[in-house]
């Protein structure tokens, strides 16, 4: 009586749930790395937007506003008209902290919708620090 070789063996398969794993993982890790990227642009997306939207209030309203960091109480920002009246405020992402060695903590805007100070936001990221870099004038921004 012969084996009968209809079938495969255990290292066989083995072998091929191994490569399986391994292609499998790879795609898991790939992907992670792409939405940690997206998460960011998605957040400095939007920070622009918040920006611009603060810098347009101040133009049309005449009147000194501000974007305002806190890193106590979980990291956000606020818009603010003054002191006790917030237009809105946002979590940052996730795993993402303003760095307190960052230059800046706010970003003013005079009536004219010309920003107060210059400098530079630093963001700790999942994907390491991001600098965000403010120009004196009509507040143009550029991430490094």
């Amino acid at each position: 009586m012969g084996l009968n070789n209809k079938g495969y063996s255990l290292i066989e398969l083995l072998l091929v749930l191994t490569i399986v794993m391994i292609i499998s993982s790879s795609a898991i890790y790939f992907n992670n790395r792409y939405v940690e990227k997206q998460t960011f642009e998605l957040f400095y997306n939007q920070l622009k937007l918040d920006v611009r939207h603060v810098q347009m209030l101040a133009i049309t309203e005449e009147r000194y506003m501000k974007l305002v960091f806190f890193e106590t109480g979980g990291s956000r920002y606020i818009g603010r008209k003054s002191v006790f009246d917030a237009i809105f405020e946002r979590p940052l992402p996730p795993g993402y902290h303003w760095s307190s060695s960052s230059t800046l903590k706010e970003i003013a805007f005079q009536p004219n919708g010309t920003v107060e100070k210059f400098g530079t936001f630093i963001f700790i990221t999942p994907d390491g620090l991001k600098t965000v870099r403010v120009f004196i004038g009509k507040g143009r921004m550029v991430l490094e």
